[in-house]
């Protein structure tokens, strides 16, 4: 819908004398696609359908839950955006996050032609030798490219709870993944405030899963095949927009029951996710889908509201105090102890001065 107005604007610049400089015309560019990300929705996940439908969900829940008799639209405004945690120093650090990595991550991105298109060329390959030229039976219709959105956002939840486990479990990938769980306050900012390294890392994990689906339906299926989109976004975008995805880093307390939480990961359990609790750390690992959890044993389920503290395990100290704290502490944390050591201990050899000989 904004998409080419935006595009637009950019090529205006790119013709103007901006555009005769080369770094001054990509920072321009950079600059106009974060500023207008949820107008088009482009690299971002709070494209405006989706804040929308958070806004519209929060609304509900205020009017029929948290809402006093004498509260109006000013009451809601307050409780929906509570100032002392948009002035809290994680929240700015936050936003300094996605600013700085807006420009950062494209520039240092390695793992970029690691994505669908290079996974599913190879498994189709693997398919081909297996069993032959594709036989192209299926024809998408309608009610086939649904299916297929719903089989593509599962893989793609899935790619991501693999990377999650993962960045949980392993140290050198903690050390980066830390800094989206030093967040001590939860709302719409904290959702990408994610260390570059992280969204590198993340995206061949959900395009060799992606990977697992495409290829069989290019395989089999007549022609080339996409999602089902809605309003610009993926059906299955749009359909955790519509349960809430917006809410899932925010102060709201929003379950849906125990069946459905076994189903969809709700904003209650998210906010588990990133409690500083013993018994909820590295639960409800899935993205929007909790069937991973379900059935890899990290599924945690409230029984009824419960009193969170974000942050990490045990009140530890924050870590990431500041934007350069947050870029450069997750580096120093990936090097084992021992070996941080043992570099220190030959830095020091290196640079103390040498013994005075008696004479």
């Amino acid at each position: 819908m904004f998409t080419p107005y935006v595009d637009q604007l950019k090529l205006l610049l790119h013709q103007s004398a901006i555009g005769q400089i080369r770094w001054l015309d990509w920072l321009a560019a950079q600059l106009i696609d974060f500023l207008t990300s949820p107008l088009t929705g482009l690299r971002t996940r709070s494209y405006w359908p989706e804040l929308v439908a958070g806004i519209l969900i929060a609304a509900l829940v205020f009017a029929l839950r948290d809402r006093l008799p004498s509260q109006g639209p000013r009451a809601f405004l307050a409780w929906l955006f509570p100032k002392r945690m948009f002035i809290h120093n994680s929240t700015w650090v936050d936003c300094k996050l996605i600013l700085a990595n807006n420009f950062v991550t494209p520039a240092i991105n390695l793992t970029w032609r690691l994505n669908t298109v290079f996974f599913t060329t190879g498994l189709l390959a693997v398919l081909t030798a297996a069993f032959g030229s594709a036989p192209h039976w299926l024809t998408w219709t309608t009610p086939t490219l649904i299916l297929f959105t719903i089989l593509f956002g599962l893989a793609e939840d899935f790619g991501y709870y693999v990377f999650h486990v993962a960045a949980h479990r392993i140290p050198v990938l903690w050390a980066f993944h830390k800094v989206h769980h030093s967040a001590e306050t939860l709302q719409v900012f904290a959702n990408v405030r994610v260390h570059p390294v992280e969204v590198i890392l993340t995206g061949p994990f959900k395009a060799a899963a992606t990977a697992l689906v495409m290829a069989p339906a290019l395989y089999l299926g007549v022609g080339e095949v996409s999602p089902v989109t809605l309003l610009g976004m993926n059906l299955m975008a749009a359909f955790y927009g519509a349960v809430g995805s917006q809410l899932h880093h925010s102060h709201i307390w929003i379950s849906w029951g125990r069946v459905l939480e076994h189903v969809f990961i709700s904003p209650a359990q998210h906010q588990i996710h990133h409690s500083s609790a013993p018994h909820h750390w590295n639960r409800n690992m899935g993205g929007n889908f909790a069937l991973w959890d379900w059935m890899f044993g990290t599924l945690y389920v409230p029984r009824g509201r419960e009193t969170i503290s974000f942050g990490l395990l045990n009140g530890a100290p924050q870590p990431h105090p500041t934007l350069r704290a947050a870029y450069l502490e997750p580096f120093r944390e990936a090097v084992p102890q021992a070996l941080r050591e043992r570099v220190s201990l030959v830095v020091r050899k290196i640079t103390s001065p040498p013994l005075a000989r008696g004479g």
